[in-house]
This record gives structure tokens, C-alpha cells and sequence, in this order.
């Protein structure tokens, strides 16, 4: 059998391995393939699940053409060819260069968007009826690891029949005493293939002979961590998840949506018979959904040269994943001769040639992305970027504004319109876009810096450290130089306040100031602490002011100023001895108003 491969290893001259993921009974290489220049994820399982049962390699190789030989549709995760390297099979799929839709799960992507979540529900209802109607019968591992979200934001469905082969191929001995022997998050096999996470209650019993309403239930358990962002059930063995999917109420109030409770409650049943009987009714409901959530219809999938157009687009996204840019621009200029109003083949074009730094060019493919689609947010926003970058904040604040219409849940935007405020000096309005995304996702330090540094320019630097400490307790490693900086700006600003407050006369105050400002810069300078000890000779508090007046003459020894304002306050606590060598050093750096107190002090010395 193959021997496990590394990131950099080149196979049969051909496929460059960029990423590995190994888990469970499967193995997958996101590779670059130098004949086609193309993107793939090859698949396969670990040795010891081929070695278990010889007939396995027969299975595996059988369900991946089936697989291939499904049509084309957007929704599912195309699987391009079958190959054999040293004995082993390999499936080669498309890569889908957004990863899947673990990653959503838990975030304000899902949990404040129904529509989202409406939307990919959709997506997958159309995955699963299409791969029906050419003879599936149940997929029997549905899982977020299963749904693929390409860089489009479109989902697609995964591994089809591949739970099937490892049911029939490995035996697992579910051990209820010892948790750890059981990766809960992971494929299992036997008698129950699937993930027990989202198993249905009859697949626990006989995974062999369940239909399509075993998916239906499995689907609801992925809408219902969409949209609350956690499992219904939570279990540490096998064994607690049957007798939990088999016999537990599901906590339906944790679904805030009225309408996704609704249609989730229903796939959820117990008893197949009452669940949704097919792919085709759920979409009917969470169609009705959308359009209430949304006010438009649900979409219908793209068929004919749209699709077409729309793979290689996906493909392009998967190229530019791995550094392939030119390769990733053909695709994009492939599917735009093949659709020219194919919105999100400019849109894609527009950012690979982004990331490029032609941003002139990329203006244009986003321009003409929003002549064919003014409703495409990820347009605008990128858009916003691209005029950000070449200094035209206005215009690129006018796109942010468009794709947070769209799409007011894109925290992201909102950072890159706070981010362009900010350049335009609008510090309040920096402000109020991060409090607007931080409601979104509180979690993203970048929020917490930049509305930090909105604070620090109005001057409201207890508010700046706060924020900065947010960013500091989520791991930000430059939350602590933003902190002393803005430590320092604050230090100042009390300065100069305290400056102003001399100024008028008010000396108790500007001491005041001078002491909030030395509390946050302790050091200060030679000024701060000459100017805090002559407000304090101005109150006659002498010796206080002689402290000050040291401090400043060691930050600055040149200091004549300070010299000669210790000297005077030396003189008038009539410490003449004292007095005199420091008065003749300011004389001797530069004042020129302290020769009659340096000869009453020798005066002083001499009657003595």
C-alpha cells in the first residue's frame, strides 16, 4: 500500500501534494495535478480498512463510479476520475477551496442569518434530489465535514457511498466503558454506519436498511447546529447518543426562528412516517421559509452553459487556493467566454486579479460584475477594497455601504468601511461601523483595535483601553503595544491639559492633570515635571517643587529653567547653603534673572 504522503511530495511526477487530512477510517490530499493543471482533493482510506477485507478495494472503486458518473450539478461535489497508485485507489474530487461547512457551524455567519441558513438548506435539499434521481437511496452520513461552501458561498453536498463501503468492510467493537475508543465526530461503522452525532434513531438499530427519511433526519440535525450553532444532543460514547436520538425530547426552543423550529421539529421525529417523505417536500417548506424570510423567492439551481461557466469558476477558486493564478485566470476568462453575464465569473476574476495588485484591472471586473448583478454584495465589496487600495476612500466607503445593505451581517465589510472612515477622519463613524459589526462577531480582535483606535483619535482614551483589552483577553498579540501607545497619547493629552490649566493660572489643576498624566507615563519628560514644580512654587508648596525640579534636571541636566526654579524655591524655604551653587549653575546654563538671589544668599552665608 501507499506510504503516507507529505506537503511537498511529488506523486508519479504529476500531483504536487499542497495539504493533507487524515482522520477516522479516510484519508484526503488536496493536490495540484501538473498534467491538467487543475485542483483536486483525492481521496481514499487508510490502509487497514482495505486490508480487513480484501473486497473492499472492488466496493470502493464500484461506489466511485458511480459517483463520477452522476451529471453535473451545483450542488453536489463533482468526482472527477478514479486512479490507482501502488495498489491503492484513489477517488479524485474537485477542491473546493472553502473547506466545509464546519467551519460556519457556531459562527454569526449561520446563527444571526436564517436566510443563510434557509439558503444552504436549500442548496443541499437540491444536492440530495438530484443524486435520488439517478438511483441513491440514502446517503447515510450526513454531517457539517460533509458539506462542502465553495469561495461563492455555494454548497455541495460529499462523499456519497462511502459510508456504505466502510459499513461493510470493518467491524468496530463500540466500547460504552471507555469513551476515548470512540471519535464521536468521526464516520462509524458496523452495524450502524454513519456519525452518531447525527444518526437517526432507526439507523442505530439497522443502518443497512434505512431510506431517504434517515437523511431527512440527519439533515435536521445539521440545520439545527446552523442556526443554534451546537448539536440538539451532546453524549461521550455511542451508546449515548443512540439512547439520546432514540428517546430524548429535542430542546426545539434552543431554534430562535419560528419557521426553521418548524421544519427542524419535523425532520427531528422519532418515527420515520412522520418526518418529511422526501428531499422534494422539505425544499417546498424551506422554500416557503426563504420567501417569507426574505421577501424573493428561493433560487433554482443553474442549469446548462450557467453550470458550466459556474464550475470553472469554482475551479479558478480552487487553483488561486493553491498559487496557481494563472491557471486560475483561464478558468475565469474560460467561463466568462462561455457565460459572459455570468456575474460571479467577474466578480472572481475582479479579486484573483486583486490579490495580484492590478487593481485597475480588477476595478473593471467588478464594474462589470455589478452592471449584470447590482445586488451582488460580494462585488461591492470588493469593490470597496480595491478603491481603498488606490486611496479613494469616498467611493470605497459608498461600496461598503451598498454591500452592508445586502448583506447587513458581514462583519467583515464593516471592518474594511470602518477602516476607510477612519482614513477619512470620521473617527466617531469608525466607531459606530465597529459597534455594529462587534454585535456580529464580538469575538474578532481586529474589531476591538480599530474601534480602539477610533477612541484614541477623539481623545477618549478610557474607552480606547478598554477595547484593547478586549483584544488583549482574545489573544491579540499587538493588543499591548496599542495599550502603552495609547497610554502614552492619553499621558500627553493630560499634559497638555494641564498646560492649558497653568496657563490660565489655575495651577492646583494643572497639577492635577500633571499627575494623571505622570500615572500613565511615569517617566514623562523634562518639561512635564519642570512645568508640574513650577505650579507647585506658584501654591508655595517649596519642597514638593524641588522634587519635581530634580527629576526634571536629571531627564534634562541643560536645563536652566528647572535649575533656577529649584534654586528659587530652595531660596524662599531659606535654605540658602542649598540655594546657592544651584542658582550659579543656572546662571552659568543660561538665566539671567537670578544674580540678585545669588548674592543675597552669599549675603546669608557670610553673616553666618
Amino acid at each position: 500500500m501507499v506510504e503516507n504522503w507529505k506537503i511537498g511530495d511529488l506523486i508519479q511526477g504529476r500531483w504536487e501534494i499542497h495539504r493533507t487530512m487524515q482522520g477516522g477510517m479516510g484519508a484526503v490530499y488536496i493536490v495540484y495535478d501538473r498534467q491538467w493543471k487543475d485542483a483536486f482533493a483525492a481521496k481514499t482510506f487508510q490502509d487497514e480498512v482495505f486490508t480487513r477485507n480484501p473486497s473492499t478495494k472492488a466496493r470502493f472503486e464500484k461506489e466511485a463510479t458511480a459517483w463520477i458518473n452522476l451529471d453535473l450539478h451545483p450542488n453536489i461535489t463533482e468526482a472527477r476520475f478514479l486512479h490507482v497508485i501502488d495498489g491503492k485507489p484513489f477517488l479524485f474530487l474537485e477542491h473546493v477551496a472553502g473547506g466545509d461547512l464546519s467551519r460556519w457551524i457556531g459562527t454569526h455567519h449561520l446563527t444571526n442569518n436564517p436566510v443563510q441558513v434557509l439558503r444552504f438548506g436549500i442548496q443541499f435539499c437540491d444536492g440530495m434530489r438530484h443524486v435520488i434521481s439517478k438511483g441513491l437511496k440514502a446517503h447515510r452520513d450526513i454531517k457539517p465535514q460533509n458539506c462542502l461552501v465553495t469561495e461563492n458561498g455555494i454548497l455541495k453536498v460529499t462523499d456519497f457511498g462511502l459510508a456504505k463501503i466502510l459499513d461493510d468492510a470493518v467491524d468496530l467493537v463500540k466500547d460504552d466503558s471507555s469513551p476515548d475508543k470512540l471519535s464521536v465526530g468521526l464516520s462509524q461503522t458496523g452495524t450502524a454506519a454513519g456519525t452518531c452525532t447525527h444518526m437517526s434513531p432507526e439507523q442505530f438499530e439497522d443502518a443497512k436498511h434505512v431510506d431517504v427519511r434517515a437523511d431527512v433526519y440527519s439533515f435536521g440535525v445539521l440545520v439545527f447546529q446552523m442556526i443554534a450553532g451546537e448539536l440538539p444532543f451532546l453524549g461521550r460514547t455511542f451508546r449515548d447518543y443512540a439512547a439520546l436520538h432514540m428517546k430524548a425530547t429535542v430542546p426545539i426552543q434552543r431554534i430562535p426562528n419560528q419557521r426553521i423550529r418548524g421544519v427542524v421539529g419535523k425532520c427531528l421525529r422519532k418515527n420515520p412516517c412522520e418526518r418529511y417523505s422526501s428531499f422534494d417536500e422539505l425544499r417546498d417548506e424551506l422554500a416557503a421559509a426563504y420567501k417569507a424570510e426574505n421577501g424573493f423567492p428561493a433560487p433554482d439551481p443553474i442549469v446548462g452553459d450557467e453550470l458550466t461557466a459556474s464550475h470553472l469558476v469554482n475551479k479558478g477558486n480552487a487553483l488561486g487556493s493553491l498559487g496557481r493564478m494563472d491557471d486560475s485566470l483561464a478558468c475565469f476568462d474560460k467561463a466568462i467566454s462561455l457565460s459572459p453575464l455570468l456575474a460571479e465569473a467577474w466578480l472572481n476574476k475582479g479579486a484573483t486579479l486583486f490579490e495580484q495588485e492590478k487593481n485597475v484591472e480588477a476595478l473593471a471586473c467588478f464594474d462589470r460584475a455589478l452592471a449584470l448583478k447590482p445586488d451582488l454584495e460580494g462585488a461591492w465589496s470588493n469593490k470597496g477594497r480595491v478603491l481603498g487600495e488606490m486611496d479613494r476612500h469616498e467611493d470605497a466607503v459608498t461600496c461598503y455601504a451598498n454591500a452592508v445593505r445586502l448583506n447587513p451581517n458581514n462583519s467583515t465589510t464593516w471592518f474594511n468601511m470602518g477602516h476607510s472612515i477612519g482614513l477619512l477622519g470620521r473617527h466617531n463613524d469608525v466607531v459606530k461601523c465597529c459597534a455594529r459589526a462587534l454585535q456580529i462577531h464580538p469575538d474578532y480582535s481586529p474589531l476591538w483595535i480599530l474601534k480602539g483606535l477610533g477612541f484614541v483619535s477623539m481623545e477618549l482614551f478610557r474607552d480606547a483601553m478598554d477595547c484593547f483589552q478586549h483584544a488583549e483577553k482574545l489573544g491579540d498579540t499587538s493588543a499591548a503595544g496599542h495599550m502603552a501607545r495609547c497610554r502614552m497619547s492619553h499621558a500627553e493629552w493630560y499634559f497638555r491639559l494641564g498646560s492649558g490649566y497653568q496657563q490660565e493660572g489655575n495651577n492646583a489643576e494643572a497639577i492635577n492633570c500633571y499627575e494623571k498624566g505622570l500615572t500613565l507615563n511615569p517617566d514623562g519628560n523634562a518639561i512635564i515635571w519642570s512645568n508640574k514644580g513650577a505650579a507647585l512654587l506658584a501654591l508655595k508648596r517649596n519642597g514638593e517643587a524641588v522634587t519635581c525640579f530634580d527629576r526634571a534636571i536629571v531627564l534634562k541636566r541643560a536645563d536652566w529653567g528647572a535649575w533656577n526654579n529649584k534654586g528659587i524655591a530652595l531660596f524662599f524655604m531659606e535654605q540658602y547653603a542649598a540655594a546657592l551653587p544651584v542658582l550659579e549653575e543656572a546662571q552659568r546654563l543660561g538665566a539671567t534673572r537670578c544674580a540678585s538671589m545669588i548674592a543675597v544668599c552669599r549675603d546669608k552665608l557670610r553673616k553666618r
